[in-house]
């Protein structure tokens, strides 16, 4: 009996005289798996996006109005 293997290629070669069934995942499962990816992503640009927008607004502007000059005394 030879054992299954994956060719160069990445395909998974199995011998002609060895029954396996494919791995099948449930539609209900794939969906979820889709889902919780889509929350991680989601999540994942939400965080990002507030973070910067509250780095943005307490940073100052490089706003040197309000800092003495050296001309001034």
């Amino acid at each position: 009996m030879e054992p299954p293997r994956v060719n160069p290629i990445g395909l998974l070669e199995t011998p002609p005289d060895l029954a396996s069934a494919p791995r099948r995942f449930s539609r209900p499962l794939r969906l979820l798996a889709g889902l919780l990816l889509v929350l991680f992503l989601l999540g994942t640009m939400v965080t990002t996006v507030v973070s910067l927008g509250r780095y943005c607004l307490t940073t100052d502007a490089t706003d040197t109005r309000a800092l003495p000059s050296k001309g001034e005394r």
